[in-house]
């Protein structure tokens, strides 16, 4: 029996962590949701924007999903809309899910269950549901003892915030407990970055990354809540994060790609009379670049949120040229890539080491030049920075 079980366990754990091939079979019920005719599967990609992956009918409140995962997708958090306006939360994986809506006007309350990484995730949330409920009936206990005027007065309001805040240092103690204990779950790595990445400090926020199983090192979610500890921390010296390039030929590339040489990173926005005047000061750049490819490349990242404007921008500016790439997210000013390195206004130029390291975070085009002259001759001048000793 024992034998059983912990096959049926491990088996579970390497469906979650090795590849979630398999189908995903969603059963949702919305108490009163006769008059819902029909729900979306949808998930976020890897820039931000929403996918829609699957419709569904809704008969007298109840709809079904069926999901083919291949070999290789990981369990990511999809969303089921239409019913309200936040829609409801799940992880896609291996199974059958249980989706419960008691009331459309309550979407938020919906009960997820019936797969591990769904289930982990409710038995997380419930942590914080029965930290509510606690402050509630402690707050309710207080004013039992002492009356409604005494709770209103300046003591009865700062006892009140006393249990309010202990309690919800306990709460998010056993939150956290909860993450450490189930470190080989992706909702923890997710979690992680939406709940409790803000209130940590850079230090503490690299402890928890650190936390994290091994198994998890090549999930989506891990390799986010890596990018975001790498943004905190941007400095000469370390890591950078590694940044999605959708490139004008339609490759995607990321940073990573490009590891074992130096990458002169330069972001633009297009109209920008600034930023017009260093890409064509980028072109003596471009001309020491393109005879040192084997060590060298240039990527230019456009703030644009319009494709076409994008491309004539480049073949305007002279930048269709060979080796010379050129890169847009089309999110404009909310590029994703743009705000884990830290550029909150266009142009800016970054030059990164063959390891991923930032040798300079905000070079002109001149220095620019004068530096990458400088590595072709073999003085690797950025080792004698104090941030690299």
């Amino acid at each position: 029996m024992l034998h059983r079980i912990l096959s049926t366990v491990i088996a579970a754990f390497v469906c979650v962590v090795a590849g979630a091939q398999g189908t995903c079979v969603i059963n949702g019920n919305i108490a009163d949701g006769t008059k819902i005719k029909k729900v979306a599967l949808t998930r976020t990609n890897e820039l931000g924007k929403t996918i829609e992956v699957a419709t569904a009918k809704v008969k007298k409140g109840k709809y079904t999903f069926k999901y083919e995962l291949s070999k290789e997708e990981p369990v990511l958090m999809y969303n089921i809309t239409g019913i309200g306006q936040a829609g409801i939360e799940l992880f896609v994986e291996p199974g059958e899910v249980t989706v419960h809506t008691p009331f459309v006007a309550q979407v938020g309350e919906s009960a997820v269950s019936g797969t591990p990484t769904n289930d982990a995730y409710a038995e997380y949330n419930a942590i914080f549901a029965a930290g509510a409920d606690e402050v509630a009936a402690l707050l309710a206990v207080l004013e039992t003892r002492n009356g409604k005027e005494w709770m209103e007065s300046a003591e009865g309001k700062a006892a009140a915030k006393r249990i309010v805040a202990r309690e919800t240092v306990k709460t998010e103690s056993q939150a956290l407990r909860y993450l450490i204990d189930n470190n080989a779950s992706p909702m923890t790595p997710l979690v992680i970055e939406r709940s409790l990445l803000p209130k940590l400090t850079t230090a503490y926020a690299d402890q928890m990354l650190k936390t994290i199983h091994f198994s998890l090192e090549s999930h989506p979610y891990y390799l986010s809540l890596r990018n975001k500890v790498l943004a905190n921390d941007l400095k000469v010296g370390n890591e950078l994060p590694d940044i999605t390039l959708p490139l004008s030929n339609g490759e995607v590339k990321t940073l990573h790609d490009f590891r074992g040489k130096y990458v002169v990173l330069n972001f633009w926005a297009n109209g920008c009379s600034k930023s017009a005047d260093m890409l064509a000061e980028m072109k003596n750049l471009y001309e020491v670049v393109k005879e040192n490819q084997d060590q060298f490349v240039m990527i230019s990242v456009a703030l644009e949120s319009d494709a076409a404007a994008w491309q004539a921008a480049v073949n305007a500016n002279g930048m269709n040229c060979e080796g010379w790439l050129n890169a847009c997210d089309l999110a404009g000013a909310d590029s994703p890539a743009a705000k884990l390195l830290g550029v909150d206004k266009a142009p800016r130029i970054i030059l990164v080491e063959p390891e991923g390291r930032a040798v300079s975070l905000d070079m002109d085009v001149d220095e620019v030049v004068m530096r990458v002259e400088q590595i072709l001759s073999g003085d690797l001048y950025y080792f004698d920075q104090a941030d690299y000793k």
